[in-house]
């Protein structure tokens, strides 16, 4: 048994004993799913709130459904009541969608979390957990970045961002609640969609199995900070917790692995070379990302992320590839 599955199952059983009501917003997106899955396995009660239902999470018996918006007031309101811990992956947007239009990244990120906000306050919500970004917030560093790295937003996406964090952290302080801020990396892994702008993986993989070339934007030297999904999610549960602190965690494995490196690594797993083409990079694109994951660690001494290897080649698995 590898040491992360330990942990999960010692993990599992201490949270069967003190199942929460957990609200996963946006359950049907990449991370909201692996989350609400996540939780469901670990006994608690999961509310999954989506636009569109995904039926892979209907045979838990803990989880239930509410389709709605976050802008559906009504319905979010009712979702709340009694929840513990909010979980807000509700989002459209990502680093270049809205690069020339700020209005249209405050319309779609950071309006809806001041309803949430207002609606959570309400409710007596008692955690409320965000993601946030952990390369664009921090701009461009060789370091890798720690929660104290000075602040650098590039981009409307990482401004909203950090403006989101700094509302959370108000309301906090005003006693609203507590909220968890994770500054993520690059969260890969089975499961993963294709989808404009977010993720080099699944763009990837989605040419390899239509044999198309793969597109590297740039040189291929930017270097990202790649973690995989049972990783993610195995420490965002420390959001869990019963105490009412507040805190922002890095959520990175401190790796920068370079787009050239990540091809090759696929091309030793694939036992075949890929064909590549070379594109102009985006205004929006930072060469270097990598975070410190120390403070997150502590809460969790024996946990070990997974390597690159065993992730890409389960990730392969899962697309049908190995």
């Amino acid at each position: 048994m590898q040491p992360n599955q330990t942990l999960q199952t010692a993990n599992m059983n201490s949270q069967a004993t003190n199942a929460q009501r957990i609200v996963v917003l946006g359950a049907a997106g990449f991370l909201g799913h692996a989350m609400a899955r996540d939780l469901a396995l670990q006994g608690h009660q999961v509310v999954a709130y989506w636009r569109r239902p995904n039926p892979a999470l209907s045979q838990f018996p803990n989880v239930q459904s509410v389709i709605g918006d976050i802008r559906d007031t009504w319905i979010l309101a009712d979702t709340l009541q009694g929840a513990d811990v909010v979980y807000h992956f509700a989002s459209a947007t990502h680093p270049s969608l809205f690069f020339r239009n700020p209005a249209a990244e405050y319309w779609e990120a950071l309006q809806p979390l001041m309803v949430l906000m207002e609606t959570a306050a309400r409710a007596r919500v008692r955690r409320i957990v965000f993601p946030s970004s952990g390369g664009t917030i921090y701009g461009d560093r060789e370091a890798a970045r720690s929660e104290e790295s000075k602040v650098d937003p590039r981009s409307p996406y990482a401004i909203f961002k950090l403006a989101a964090e700094q509302l959370l952290l108000h309301a906090a302080r005003q006693g609203d609640f507590a909220v968890d801020i994770y500054r993520v990396g690059n969260p890969y892994g089975p499961g993963q969609r294709v989808r404009p702008g977010q993720g080099v993986l699944p763009h990837w993989l989605d040419a390899i199995q239509h044999n198309q070339p793969i597109r590297i934007f740039g040189d291929g030297t930017a270097e990202r900070d790649y973690v995989y999904i049972d990783d993610f999610c195995q420490l965002l549960r420390h959001a869990c917790r019963s105490d009412t602190t507040s805190d922002v965690f890095n959520l990175g494995t401190g790796i920068a692995t370079p787009l050239n490196e990540l091809l090759k690594l696929l091309e030793a797993l694939l036992g075949r070379q890929l064909e590549t083409t070379y594109m102009p990079n985006s205004t929006a694109s930072l060469q270097t990302i990598s975070l410190k994951p120390d403070k997150l660690l502590k809460q969790f001494p024996e946990f070990d992320f997974t390597s690159l290897h065993t992730g890409l080649t389960r990730t392969l698995a899962s697309y049908g590839l190995l």
